[in-house]
């Protein structure tokens, strides 16, 4: 069959789908009920994505909606998060059972119902979810981890080692073993857990705990007093990870999208090793830093409005910086030492401003235009990260 056909015989059925669904779209219309469509099959996207268009609602009209989310499975067979989803259902009316999925979906795409929501899935352009969180400010986080469930967390932490009054931080370093197949594409934001190691111990120094988080297919983390190996543990489950991620100090990351559990819960988050450049964490009081890049043929760096000139800003696969003869430089340890020495001070009061400080945030802030992924955004970059390239700003 050509591809002529095969578009006429997809229109048809677009057009019959419409048609048959025009009387429900235009009742759910009428009575004002919200069918967004989300990517549920990742982490990130389960977080960010009906975070963002509930509190974009409810900034233009003061309340939330009656709304949809459906989530059924994935079609990848990828787990999805039930502990989220039941948090989610204090917002929306969750759907989960295949069949009924299948049956509500075609309401998402309806002329009568469909909205641009473009939050984290936005490609080559801005996400919107920036400009959102940025006028969400000081405000309450959407979720917020009921007393029950405290309770039940606090007893699973006594088993795994800690003390009641002790504290701890999540830490996370990407791995290849989540999501194997989508290696060719995201691949540049795997992390070496040795490089966390001297912010691992700097936290233990300062009489908290390290709780190695991920998923179980993560080689063991390096065995040392007070870092527990979480990820590849009994205690693993979907509502640990919430109850951790909610309740930890700060979350140390990587690029990946469990940290968005934090800034879901409230949580402020150090991320390292981020990529693109264009990509920060969404909370005002995040801290990130970008990994850094040069020509692949050459050892010099790129300078930030290099980056941000071109195409490069937006990059979103580990292919398209290949093809682009672009070479990603994970960040050091010293350097990720320095971002969770700031987030730790910043959290606990102690952080001393360096004086150049805002003027090299502004300066870097400036860099990002309409068009970039993280325009508007409201986080701030590491302050000795951005000291150490500062000959790389305009």
């Amino acid at each position: 069959m050509s591809l002529k056909h095969q578009n006429i015989i997809k229109l048809i059925k677009r057009t019959v789908s419409v048609l048959i669904y025009y009387p429900i779209a235009y009742a759910f219309k009428i009575l004002s009920i919200k069918a967004p469509h989300f990517y549920v099959d990742r982490i990130g996207h389960l977080l960010v994505d009906p975070d963002s268009f509930l509190k974009e609602y409810y900034l233009l009209n003061g309340s939330f909606p009656r709304c949809l989310l459906i989530a059924p499975k994935s079609l990848e067979g990828l787990p999805i998060n039930q502990s989220i989803l039941d948090y989610w259902k204090k917002y929306f009316i969750v759907i989960q059972n295949p069949i009924l999925a299948r049956i509500f979906l075609p309401l998402c795409f309806h002329p009568l119902l469909k909205s641009d929501e473009n939050y984290a899935a936005t490609q080559g352009g801005t996400s919107s979810t920036y400009e959102i969180n940025a006028k969400w400010g000081d405000r309450d986080p959407l979720l917020k981890i009921t007393m029950p469930h405290v309770k039940a967390g606090q007893n699973i932490l006594i088993q795994m080692g800690l003390q009641e009054k002790d504290w701890f931080v999540c830490v996370h370093c990407r791995d290849s073993g989540f999501a194997p197949s989508g290696e060719l594409s995201a691949g540049h934001r795997n992390v070496d857990i040795e490089t966390f190691m001297p912010s691992i111990q700097y936290i233990i120094n300062q009489g908290g705990k390290c709780i190695r988080m991920g998923d179980s297919t993560m080689p063991p983390c390096p065995k040392i007093d007070g870092l527990i190996d979480y990820a590849i543990s009994p205690y693993k489950s979907d509502f640990m990870d919430v109850f951790l991620c909610s309740e930890s100090l700060f979350f140390l990351g990587s690029n990946s999208g469990l940290f968005e559990i934090a800034i879901g819960f409230g949580t402020p988050v150090a991320i390292s090793n981020m990529g693109p450049l264009t990509s920060l964490p969404r909370g005002r009081h995040d801290l990130s830093i970008p990994m850094m890049h040069s020509k692949s043929d050459q050892n010099d760096l790129l300078t930030f409005s290099e980056i941000m000139d071109t195409d490069i800003a937006n990059y979103r696969n580990a292919y398209d910086f290949e093809k682009a003869g672009i070479k990603l430089i994970p960040n050091s340890q010293e350097e990720i030492l320095e971002l969770t020495t700031e987030q730790f001070q910043k959290i606990t009061n102690s952080f001393v401003k360096d004086k150049d400080n805002e003027l090299l945030q502004k300066k870097y802030k400036d860099l990002f235009k309409p068009g970039h992924y993280g325009f508007g955004y409201a986080s701030q970059i590491g302050e000795k990260f951005l000291k150490r390239y500062s000959d790389l700003l305009p």
